[in-house]
């Protein structure tokens, strides 16, 4: 049995508690953390970036989303650990409560979770008079791979930025009243506020770093050098963020409950009074000149799946691997400073796996198989590209044409679809879903979202394309969001074709334009399944590429 797990039980039974949640983040609640620095991932080997596990007194379970249930499979130890397969529409909490026993004492580390997620788990756990219980720390956490010092932190220019950080700074201080103190925990909100950037932890560009601002005031936390001063703005170590937070007795603190650590939470004053805000959504809604850099960004990284595709086609014989450390070259070489997630190299079988993580150096790329590509890049502006191709080597069949041009069916749906002035992100989610709904029956599942938003983060939220009724909202001009639809069927193969677009314009006369502009693999598409407004925006689409010189 996992070491980790024995440690936990015993654990448990020291702090006489009956479970524990281990989370997937750091302290900074980042999407992607090093597996070094993963606590779920030593407890049970599943290396998805996503996805907590509980750990009691007789059972393991992995909780894992639509896109990684296969990998969860084949990563865990099954004789140890279950995998929960969290269905659309669920939520963790449920699943996590759904596990444990009535009256039971669950143990979360404060500083792994937000407020808003713990307000939630405690609300469901009382419905089994379950007692939660907060850590100061992870038990499990490496804390020699706890460094944030000496990082260079680099800053966007203002022309790409467009607002300055002095201005950046006073537009947050207008919204905010003498006794009101706003407090900045999440990197990418750290790095709307202050346009610095840091390259040195993976699939990043946001500083781990946190701020303070009041209505004439900004006190940045963080053991790095700030490349600029104004009037007003003060610079603390990273560890004295805690100690200024108790200072503010009396004061309003505005925080985002869904984005700050439980553990800062409770560092606020009893006497303070919390009001939740939403002020840094603001980030979603691009300024043109980011649009702009967003336009050469993606330019890009059409450039380096056009590389991609060229490697594929030739006579080298390539194993996943290989394509992986392709890409991260072709990536250097059109100037990205780091790539915006781990790029996805799945081949044959594993192209069913929604986001596979491991490129294997033993798979080799046969004819016949589909390569599917998801990647995305940092560039100068420190904004997130990401895309999918799915290709094929040589020849493909019947089956994999099908099923590549019912997914192209669903992608054209929603980039040509005339929305009207009530367009919500539902809506596109709907929209595709419609094309694909009826593949189940073939064994192709499409068990994902259809879009998210992209912004300093490569999941940005808002907005995010879902068929959830809590995402029935309007689009707001700028807004930068995926649309990628996909089938998958297990053992087989699967297809996504991923393209970013923003909202041009918004109600009454919306307006969707793409980012990315990637052609798509022709051989793959089945003409004779396609309407005659399909085969046109194909020929424009195609035109596009070839005239740019991408492609195919």
């Amino acid at each position: 049995m996992n070491e980790k797990v024995v440690e936990l039980r015993e654990f448990l039974s020291s702090n006489g508690a009956d479970a524990i949640l281990i989370n997937s983040s750091d302290e900074f609640l980042s999407e992607y953390n090093i597996l070094p620095r993963n606590s779920r991932f030593k407890v049970t080997g599943f290396s998805g970036s996503m996805g907590d596990c509980i750990v009691t007194k007789n059972n393991v379970y992995q909780i894992a989303d639509g896109r990684y249930h296969q990998q969860a499979d084949n990563e865990v130890d099954s004789s140890v650990v279950t995998v929960i397969k969290m269905q659309q529409g669920s939520s963790p909490i449920n699943e996590i409560v759904g596990v444990l026993d009535k009256s039971s004492v669950l143990l979360v580390t404060a500083n792994k979770v937000s407020a808003d997620f713990c307000e939630k788990l405690k609300k469901k756990c009382a419905e089994k008079n379950i007692k939660v219980k907060y850590l100061n720390n992870d038990p499990i956490e490496d804390l020699t791979q706890n460094s944030y010092t000496n990082v260079e932190l680099m800053r966007v220019s203002d022309e790409i930025a467009s607002l300055s950080p002095k201005e950046k700074f006073e537009y947050f201080a207008e919204k905010l009243t003498d006794k009101q103190v706003l407090l900045v925990t999440v990197p990418t909100d750290f790095a709307y506020l202050t346009n610095l950037r840091n390259y040195d932890f993976p699939y990043s560009s946001a500083p781990r770093a946190k701020a303070i601002v009041t209505k004439n005031s900004v006190t940045l936390f963080t053991n790095s050098k700030i490349p600029y001063e104004f009037e007003g703005l003060s610079v603390e170590p990273l560890d004295k963020f805690k100690n200024v937070v108790a200072q503010f007795v009396g004061k309003e603190i505005l925080t985002d409950k869904s984005t700050v650590s439980q553990s800062d939470f409770m560092q606020i004053h009893p006497s303070n009074k919390v009001s939740s805000t939403k002020l840094f959504d603001i980030k979603s809604e691009k300024f043109d000149s980011e649009i702009e850099h967003l336009k050469s960004a993606f330019a890009r990284t059409d450039r380096v799946l056009k590389k991609m595709n060229d490697l594929i086609n030739s006579d080298t014989e390539l194993t996943e691997y290989d394509l992986f450390c392709s890409i991260n070259q072709f990536f250097k070489e059109e100037g990205a400073l780091t790539q915006s997630f781990k790029p996805i190299i799945a081949s044959g079988a594993n192209s069913s796996i929604i986001h596979y993580s491991v490129a294997s150096p033993d798979k080799i790329i046969k004819d016949g198989d589909l390569i599917m590509i998801d990647c995305g890049g940092f560039f100068e502006g420190g904004l997130a590209t990401d895309i999918t191709r799915t290709f094929v080597k040589g020849t493909p069949t019947d089956e994999q044409k099908y099923v590549y041009t019912k997914v192209f069916k669903g992608a054209v749906a929603a980039l040509s679809h005339k929305f009207d002035k009530d367009a919500t992100w539902q809506q596109v989610d709907l929209i595709v879903r419609k094309e694909l709904e009826n593949e189940e029956k073939n064994g192709y599942l499409y068990s994902h979202s259809t879009g998210h938003g992209i912004g300093i983060s490569v999941h940005e939220f808002p907005p995010r394309c879902s068929f959830q009724d809590e995402f029935a909202l309007p689009f707001k001009k700028n807004y930068v969001f995926s649309v990628e639809p996909g089938l998958y069927k297990k053992g087989v193969g699967g297809v996504r074709l991923e393209n970013a677009v923003y909202a041009k314009s918004v109600a009454p006369n919306l307006e969707i334009e793409p980012l990315s502009h990637y052609p798509f693999e022709e051989k793959l598409i089945n003409l004779e399944m396609l309407t005659e407004k399909e085969l046109k925006f194909l020929e424009e689409w195609q035109n596009y590429g070839k005239k740019n010189n991408i492609g195919i």
